[in-house]
């Protein structure tokens, strides 16, 4: 089965504190948990900000693909904290 778009960037979000993303107890903070435990569905505004948060993992994030020689790779080798 391929990866989507969502299953790339709940990956990326398991890698990452939700502190992070937003302050905690704020109404994004509640948007991010809701997404992060499979309440909600990101929107563009969060794949933006994800992107924003991991730069060398944008390209990928969106399509799937690598670019190296433009510094834009995945996170293979950083598994999520679940794995």
């Amino acid at each position: 089965m391929a990866e989507g778009v969502t299953d790339r960037a709940l990956h990326l979000l398991e890698l990452t504190s939700l502190k992070d993303l937003a302050e905690v107890n704020s109404k994004e903070y509640v948007r991010w948990q809701s997404i992060k435990r499979g309440k909600a569905r990101f929107g563009a505004d969060e794949l933006e900000k994800l992107g924003r948060f991991y730069p060398q993992f944008r390209w990928w994030l969106l399509t799937g693909e690598v670019l190296p020689e433009a510094g834009q790779t995945r996170p293979i080798d950083v598994p999520p904290p679940d794995a």
